[in-house]
């Protein structure tokens, strides 16, 4: 599980509700529930006004200015990633890479992060690969990498008519079996979480469920979502499923607990 962090706290917190004003007293009283202290909470809410990713007003609250993560608009529509699966004709859509250096480690760090979102894996050398069977295809794929931080001179590409043995090969990149064990564990988590609710304060399933809740989320990003011929696409409607009631159950708590007023429209 991600080591939480002053910073990780804020991020989970002003993504999980972007339009709702954070006082720092509330921001604080967040931190001292998770085990953070208020200096570590003040630093980090400055360092990401400093950045342009919290927005500041007067009375010193904050607020989330989406813009300023590249990555939002993957993390803001998590609930609804199995609906972008297309039916799939067994084509595939490529990245390369090549153009980049190899010393350009900032670009290229971004790079395979997009790239690892959109579920691609690496094939022979800069090459990543991953089935066309998501809405839009190509274009769409070409956009979202674009926006979310792939370097400037890749390429995108579909590639078709593969002979049988690579089509077998590409087939293989992903470890199915390791992504349906993740979904189906942390349903369970989650499932166990909740049934432990009763029997916890506030404060305690506050702080688990922020823990659980970002690792539900990010498995949910990070799930390729393969076509149904490689991959059962049942554990992940599952967990989705499950991860909107959690989340929906947790941030009505947080709501009380930090004492927040309704999300603007």
């Amino acid at each position: 599980m991600t080591e939480l962090t002053a910073r990780k706290l804020l991020l989970d917190l002003a993504t999980a509700r972007p339009r709702t004003r954070y006082s720092i007293a509330a921001l604080c009283r967040a931190g001292q529930i998770v085990g953070l202290s208020a200096p570590s909470i003040r630093m980090a809410a400055t360092r990401l006004h400093d950045e342009g990713v919290l927005d500041r007003d007067g009375r010193g609250s904050y607020t989330l200015h989406p813009e300023a993560l590249l990555t939002y608009p993957h993390v803001r529509d998590w609930a609804a990633r199995h609906t972008t699966r297309t039916p799939w004709t067994g084509t595939w859509a490529a990245v390369d890479n090549s153009t980049t250096a190899r010393t350009d480690r900032a670009v290229l760090r971004h790079h395979d992060r997009a790239v690892d979102l959109l579920g691609f894996r690496p094939w022979r050398g800069a090459l990543h690969i991953r089935p066309d069977n998501l809405t839009g295809g190509i274009t769409a794929l070409r956009d979202t990498l674009q926006a979310t931080g792939m370097a400037p001179g890749a390429a995108v590409f579909g590639v078709h008519d593969l002979d049988p043995a690579h089509d077998t090969e590409l087939r293989g990149l992903w470890d199915t079996a390791a992504l349906t064990t993740r979904l189906d564990q942390t349903t369970a988590a989650l499932t166990a979480s909740l049934d432990r609710l009763p029997t916890l304060t506030a404060e305690e399933f506050a702080h688990e469920s922020l823990l659980l809740g970002s690792q539900a989320i990010a498995t949910i990003l990070h799930d390729p979502l393969l076509p149904d011929d490689l991959c059962d696409p049942e554990p992940h409607r599952r967990l989705t499923t499950l991860a909107q009631t959690y989340q929906d159950t947790a941030q009505a708590i947080w709501a009380q607990l930090l004492n927040l007023e309704p999300e603007r429209p």
